[in-house]
């Protein structure tokens, strides 16, 4: 017995030795598995910043050869009976040395270049040379801006008999007591916000050309002709009244807190050939866009960021998503993973007759009841196949790495994504409204920071004014101009700012 019991407890200590073995190994495959993946994770990561820093910025995919589209000619006539295959062609750019230039528009100096007297004898005969022709050609040239100063005299009258004077009336000036007129106010405000030139770069310039001006002069002046302009500025916000609006939102550094600001644009594609109103807070919470659109319903377009589902979800909103946004996560993936066979490959392959879609009705110029039936005819399947490949392929990726995220957030944000199909109004991205913020976006890479909320205030002012002119086809520089000409009228209450939008201006009087 005694032996018996040896023989049992002996097995029992190695069965319970291999048990813990068992469980050890388990653990350690565990163990294992999760720094592979945590290894997968970082390199990502590292990958990501890398190209960040160093890599292409462009999106754009390379051009195929042929896009499965079912746009026939007789759809592009409201008619969209046959589904046959219509190739698109690819976007052609122009060549870096081509050049486009409209002479006709430009001023023209002539100069003539004769052969002197003593040299229109010929050499070999000793007789005069007779004219036979000329020979024309043209060159671009510069005449560099120049300074002046406006003398104004105003010439006085008085009458003896009643002791009166009259004098001759003289254009105010944009901003009183300022040497500033509205000439030099448009051209530093341009070159600051059209063309990204800070103020004390300015100030330079100016001084290479013999006038000192402080560039804390030139922002008094910048700050001085925007808060002249605001009540243009409150009555750009009628797009609130249009049905379909898309919104963005940049950050911006803010000097006198030091911390990130924000700024908002809602873009209106539908009023005149597009309005886009910015807005700057000290915030991104989403009741920065909650309250602006308190009066707001129709149609609302953004990307995914949580901070406007309480606005999707509010009564007379209907929300719609950015198939871009979702791209641009499968593009980041190809671009981390250099994998162009891949999941993320393919979803891009998938996306691609979703765009040619748009861009052939966008070029036969189709209404928008057609452009909806058209999109319910082709893009509908498309999407359908789309969202049930994402769903039986989600289990087999990582859910922390790069393609798990982009499919996390694009079946997550899918019923926003879809929604432009019912509406042929809306966009299929928000893209309208990221190339209209891309300005405020190269302008802080060289004018930095903004000083406080106030000057926020005037920043999103000049950049809706001038930007919005560029979309409706109105010169920037005369549009700013002949708005500095009518700042006393607007002050008096003698003119409507509504009539000094873009898209209202009578376009004879600039």
């Amino acid at each position: 017995m005694p032996l018996f019991h040896h023989m049992i407890d002996s097995d029992f200590d190695i069965l319970k030795a291999y048990a813990l073995t068992s469980i050890e190994v388990i653990q350690l495959h565990e163990r294992v598995s999760s720094l592979e993946e945590e290894i997968a994770l970082l390199k990502e990561t590292i990958k990501a910043q890398q190209d960040a820093l160093f890599g292409k910025k462009s999106e754009a995919s390379p051009p195929q050869e042929e896009q499965d589209t079912n746009l026939s000619s007789e759809d592009s006539l409201n008619n969209t009976s046959n589904a046959g295959t219509t190739p698109v062609s690819a976007h052609t750019r122009k060549t870096r040395g081509s050049r486009t230039l409209n002479a006709k528009r430009l001023p023209k100096y002539t100069v003539i270049h004769d052969l002197p007297e003593e040299q229109k004898t010929c050499t070999c005969c000793g007789k005069s040379l007779h004219f036979i022709g000329q020979e024309k050609s043209e060159q671009l040239e510069i005449i560099p801006a120049r300074y002046c100063m406006i003398e104004h005299i105003r010439m006085k009258y008085g009458c003896r008999p009643c002791d009166s004077i009259i004098m001759a009336p003289k254009p105010p000036a944009p901003l009183p007591k300022a040497i500033a007129g509205a000439s030099l106010l448009t051209d530093v405000v341009l070159s600051k916000y059209q063309y990204h030139l800070p103020l004390y770069r300015q100030s330079k310039i100016m001084q290479s050309c013999g006038i000192s001006i402080s560039d804390k002069t030139l922002a008094n002046w910048v700050m001085g002709a925007g808060d002249a302009l605001l009540k243009v500025y409150e009555a750009m916000w009628v797009i609130l009244k249009n049905r379909y609006l898309q919104v963005d939102e940049t950050p911006v550094k803010v000097l006198e807190t030091n911390k990130k600001g924000y700024v908002w644009a809602y873009f209106a594609p539908d009023v005149g050939k597009g309005l886009v109103v910015f807005e700057f807070s000290l915030t991104r919470e989403g009741s920065v866009a909650f309250a602006r659109l308190a009066s707001f319903n129709g149609l609302l377009q953004t990307d995914g960021y949580k901070g406007y589902d309480a606005l999707r979800k509010r009564d007379g909103v209907i929300g719609f998503g950015c198939l871009s946004h979702a791209r641009r996560k499968f593009s980041e993936v190809i671009k981390i993973s250099g994998d162009k066979q891949g999941i993320a490959a393919e979803m891009i392959e998938r996306m691609k007759p979703l765009y040619a879609l748009e861009a052939r009705m966008r070029e036969t110029g189709v209404h928008h009841r057609t452009r909806k039936r058209l999109r319910q005819k082709i893009a509908r399947p498309i999407l359908k196949d789309i969202h049930v490949w994402l769903r039986s392929i989600k289990s087999r990726v990582l859910p922390k790495s790069k393609l798990g995220k982009a499919i996390f957030y694009t079946l997550r944000q899918w019923s926003y994504l879809i929604a432009y199909l019912r509406h042929g109004m809306a966009e299929i991205d928000t893209n309208y409204v990221e190339n209209k913020i891309r300005d405020i976006a190269l302008g802080k890479k060289n004018w930095l920071f903004i000083g406080n909320e106030d000057c926020g205030l005037i920043h999103a002012l000049w950049y809706t004014l001038i930007i919005s002119a560029i979309i409706n086809d109105l010169n920037p520089r005369v549009y700013i101009h002949y708005l500095l000409t009518k700042v006393h009228e607007l002050r008096r209450g003698e003119i409507d700012p509504l009539s000094l939008l873009p898209d209202r201006i009578d376009i004879k009087a600039l």
